[in-house]
């Protein structure tokens, strides 16, 4: 009953963000795009999604996704958005007076890293265009708009809603002392096993990177590892919405990649 309730609480103000986006999405389906949001959005992407990564509610991982699969964002605005969310840890680290240097700290480096791989993303791919991505997800235009607004919104939440109860229960079936167990304590290795644990598209996965770390069982470089890869609920989305799963690997693969390179070199100078 208290995995549920926590379930409930975890994901239940994500459904007017999910509403408004999709009120949003089907408005702008019916007309044509604006030459304007899309300049905006193909230049400043990636720092426009740093500053909305850093706002710590899971919500927007959600929103970058679906603007992903709409192709009105670029994959280094999604990558951007997806390694600035630090979801849970930002709260759980306020209510610890001495744990502010590093909310600044993990706050400031995702905050330029989000940046630099954003930019080097779109740098990559700069020659295909938002559509290359797209999913190309049909709709039903005979409704009203709020109302297949709103049959979207539930029909996603009802999958987040699921995967996060399966998860969470998961979770708790193994014990946080396993895994601490699970994540080397005073390793090399542990910043790999950090982000391998945070692709876990779940609330509780933070919310475990975070306490582990307050309970100085995991380094900053492995807390910050978790919280690149750890893109809230924005994967699932990408997933509901049966992406191409080559651009899915390749997302996973880039958030692994860049949550290594960025934190090893600060795990080795942590144990030397």
């Amino acid at each position: 009953m208290d995995i549920l309730i926590d379930t409930i609480k975890d994901t239940i103000l994500i459904i007017p963000i999910l509403f408004v986006m999709y009120l949003c999405l089907e408005y702008f389906e019916h007309r044509q795009t604006n030459q304007r949001v899309e300049y905006y959005l193909t230049h400043y992407g990636p720092l426009l999604g740093a500053v909305l990564g850093i706002i710590p509610q899971c919500g927007f991982g959600v929103l970058a996704s679906l603007l992903f699969i709409e192709g009105k964002m670029t994959l280094g605005s999604l990558i951007s958005v997806f390694i600035a969310t630090s979801d849970e840890a930002i709260p759980i680290l306020l209510t610890n007076p001495e744990m502010y240097t590093s909310l600044i700290g993990i706050i400031f480096i995702k905050f330029i890293f989000a940046i630099i791989v954003g930019y080097a993303v779109d740098f990559l791919f700069k020659n295909q265009s938002f559509e290359h991505f797209h999913t190309h997800i049909e709709h039903t235009h005979e409704h009203s708009i709020i109302i297949e607004a709103l049959f979207r919104t539930f029909k996603i939440y009802a999958f987040i809603f699921a995967v996060n109860f399966v998860l969470s229960l998961a979770i708790e079936t193994i014990g946080s002392t396993t895994l601490s167990y699970l994540l080397l304590d005073r390793s090399m290795v542990q910043p790999i096993v950090a982000a391998i644990f945070g692709f876990i598209p779940n609330c509780a996965a933070s919310v475990i990177l975070t306490q582990l770390y307050i309970s100085q069982v995991l380094s900053f470089a492995s807390l910050v590892a978790g919280l690149i890869t750890n893109a809230g609920l924005g994967l699932l989305v990408l997933l509901q919405n049966k992406i191409d799963m080559r651009i899915f690997i390749r997302i996973c693969m880039i958030l692994l990649l860049s949550a290594l390179l960025l934190t090893l070199p600060i795990q080795w100078f942590y144990l030397h």
